[in-house]
């Protein structure tokens, strides 16, 4: 009888061990999932927070920043927004509705193949414009979408390029292009070693109508062409050297009367 209740204890006593391993198993089992769980991984996305036409530029004011679960990204096509790569000028290269989340494929920017095409209204043309000079330090800071305006120096009795400013009272100076817009601005060779703005080169890629573009030709035909931002011009502007050496000749006589 006595050797009964020892066999049953022991039983007991390895039933009650293996019910207590079992319970922590499980439940050492369960605890990383859940864990993993509450530590699921968030991406920042960039979404379109209204319907986007194609061509139109790219702003913080169509898209908004979102933070959502990975998994929660399944079966879409997105670009994480830190892979994303927005340069000055960007253009949108599709129509995208509103809540669509935006990927680099739907994104043009200076430089890429497609964007001087997207850049272009009805009517324009690109046309390719080297900066020389004391033009390199007025135009050095233009990006893409930035605007610029043509001013033209002619004489009215010669032709400056052939003669030279041999008839310095016949000179005017005018503005004949207003507010172009740049498409791209390509930096060309220079000298590291100088200090002199005549050895450094700008090129500009500048959205013209025809009317301008032979407007343009011509005058750098007759004249000396120079162009500034369009930020800094009175479009109404127009200077004669025979203002400024009246005003020079006045001065003169009027101090050799003193």
């Amino acid at each position: 009888m006595n050797r009964i209740i020892i066999l049953l204890l022991i039983a007991l006593s390895i039933f009650s061990t293996l019910i207590y391993i079992n319970i922590n198993y499980i439940s050492s089992a369960k605890e990383p999932q859940q864990v993993q769980k509450k530590e699921e991984l968030k991406v920042s996305i960039l979404v379109a927070q209204k319907e986007i036409k194609r061509s139109q530029p790219l702003t913080p004011n169509f898209y908004e920043k979102k933070f959502v679960h990975i998994s929660d990204l399944d079966g879409y096509y997105y670009t994480l927004e830190k892979d994303i790569v927005v340069q000055p000028g960007a253009l949108f290269k599709e129509d995208i509705k509103e809540g669509t989340y935006l990927t680099q494929e739907m994104i043009s920017n200076p430089g890429d193949r497609d964007y001087m095409y997207l850049s272009l209204n009805d009517g324009e043309l690109p046309y390719f414009y080297e900066v020389t000079g004391i033009g390199v330090v007025q135009t050095s800071t233009l990006t893409p979408g930035d605007k610029v305006s043509f001013v033209s120096t002619t004489s009215s009795k010669s032709n400056l390029v052939e003669s030279g400013y041999g008839d310095i009272g016949d000179l005017v100076s005018r503005v004949i292009i207003s507010g172009a817009r740049v498409l791209q601005v390509i930096k060309g060779s220079e000298d590291t070693d100088s200090q002199d703005a005549e050895d450094k080169k700008y090129s500009l890629v500048i959205a013209l109508n025809m009317r301008s573009v032979l407007k343009l030709e011509m005058a750098q035909k007759i004249g000396d062409v120079n162009i500034i931002p369009s930020e800094i011009e009175n479009r109404y502007l127009s200077i004669r050297s025979s203002d400024l050496l009246e005003t020079q000749f006045g001065v003169r006589e009027l101090r050799g009367k003193d």
